[in-house]
């Protein structure tokens, strides 16, 4: 979404955000801001999103989901604390060998 502000010079200033992406610039008319949002809003929806590998085998275990449930975290860029960690290996050690149910 577009952000548009009037700067004391006159001049306007344009955000955009979307999709986990910010981009700024500055213009004399708000026009050419309209069209540069537009143009840069429509950029950000034509990237192709990375599709990531899965295995192709289901998790067999419990602390195999465990292991993927961290791995997309760290994936998306979400830090796992120190809490969740405990609990995730705590997890690991009590249901780590069962098997989920199908």
């Amino acid at each position: 979404m577009a952000t548009y502000a009037r700067l004391e010079s006159g001049s306007w200033r344009v955000q955009v955000r979307r999709k986990r992406q910010y981009v700024a610039n500055t213009f004399l008319r708000r026009h050419d801001a309209e069209e540069w949002a537009r143009d840069v809003e429509r950029s950000i929806d034509k990237e192709i999103p990375v599709k990531r590998a899965r295995p192709n085998e289901p998790p067999r275990t419990f602390s195999d989901l465990i292991t993927l449930h961290i791995d997309d975290l760290a994936e998306v860029g979400k830090p796992i604390r120190r809490s969740k960690s405990a609990v995730m290996e705590a997890l690991k050690v009590s249901l780590g060998r069962r098997r989920p149910a199908s």
